[in-house]
């Protein structure tokens, strides 16, 4: 396989990873997902382009599943419009069904010996996205899940946090450019995503009026 399908299909199962984490995480608290499809489509392609950039200009991958709790917290904070913490439960709640679910594969692949890392790519990503997706779809259409207020969780000055949390990781980013000077591709998809959620927040704010 050459290697720019070998990206281009990382590009897509990390997406395809993101799309199913965002529906696992909306299901399990009884929200719609596909009534949020037009948002979550582009910040599941411009999360896995970041996973990418990150992948192919530094040796950080380590950084990708902190930088992505991250970005699903915010993500779901302006599109759902909960509270912070309520988002952070959500995101994790989430998050870690996901991981279950993998892992649980994973484990099951290599009692078979199956494993290794291109069968990792190309079966146990999208198979196990594939999974939680379907989890997603039974939990929604059997009435399974959390239908507690989210609101409950609300603190004061929830957007000076959000405002902290972006300047830290800014900053993080700086610090990376400094180390290598060639991070081109992590910035411009960065700055990418830093905007679509500045557009959230602002029709956030636009509706809140």
């Amino acid at each position: 396989m050459n290697d720019i399908l070998k990206d281009v299909l990382f590009v897509v199962y990390s997406a395809l990873e993101a799309w199913s984490i965002f529906a696992v995480s909306f299901t399990l608290f009884r929200y719609n997902v596909l009534k949020y499809y037009a948002q979550i489509v582009p910040i599941s392609i411009l999360m896995a382009l970041l996973s990418y950039a990150i992948r192919l200009e530094t040796e950080w991958t380590s950084w990708v599943p902190v930088m992505a709790l991250v970005l699903f917290t915010l993500f779901i904070f302006y599109t759902l419009r909960i509270s912070l913490i309520g988002s952070v439960i959500v995101t994790i709640t989430g998050y870690s069904l996901f991981i279950l679910v993998q892992t649980a594969m994973m484990n099951v692949l290599q009692l078979a010996g199956l494993r290794t890392s291109d069968f990792d790519m190309h079966v146990l990503w999208p198979v196990s996205s594939f999974v939680v997706l379907l989890l997603s779809y039974l939990l929604y259409r059997f009435g399974y899940g959390f239908s507690f207020s989210l609101d409950h969780f609300r603190v004061k000055r929830e957007n000076l946090i959000i405002m902290v949390v972006a300047l830290v990781m800014f900053l993080l980013l700086t610090f990376l450019h400094l180390l290598k000077n060639k991070l081109y591709l992590v910035e411009m998809i960065a700055a990418a995503i830093i905007f679509f959620l500045i557009h959230l927040a602002l029709r956030r704010e636009r509706t809140q009026w």
